[in-house]
């Protein structure tokens, strides 16, 4: 005997589908990020809110301006390629007070743009 199949087409009960998982891997950082055209909350990872931070022998470790930095390039770069996701390199200088020389930092950030958050992080954390 063949059975064919059924289908029920009550509604059911919906799942509510949130955009981010939420832990410890992201930060919020909507504040300074409305200041370079950012209209949704934006999250940092917490990889690259580490790699921001000024070391203890760095002169002007200015955390500040380099999230700001990295968000102002962040924002320019889903701008232009009109996308959900890009992926650039973000370089700034960190200044040794004990030997005084400058090394040149080097980071690669991913964003994806969600419906209601922008991601930024390290494309591992993806």
């Amino acid at each position: 005997m063949t059975t064919q199949w059924t289908h029920d087409f009550t509604p059911g009960y919906q799942r509510e589908v949130k955009p981010v998982m939420e832990n410890e891997v992201w930060l919020e950082v909507s504040d300074i990020a409305r200041g370079v055209g950012f209209q949704t909350a934006v999250q940092i990872g917490v990889a690259l809110n580490d790699a921001l931070q000024p070391l203890q022998n760095e002169i002007d470790g200015d955390y500040d301006q380099r999230l700001y930095d990295v968000l102002w390039q962040a924002h320019l770069r889903l701008s232009l390629d009109h996308g959900k996701s890009v992926t650039f390199n973000f370089f700034f200088a960190r200044k040794n007070c004990k030997m005084e020389d400058i090394s040149a930092v080097s980071l690669q950030v991913r964003v994806d743009a969600l419906k209601q958050v922008v991601l930024l992080s390290s494309p591992r954390d993806f």
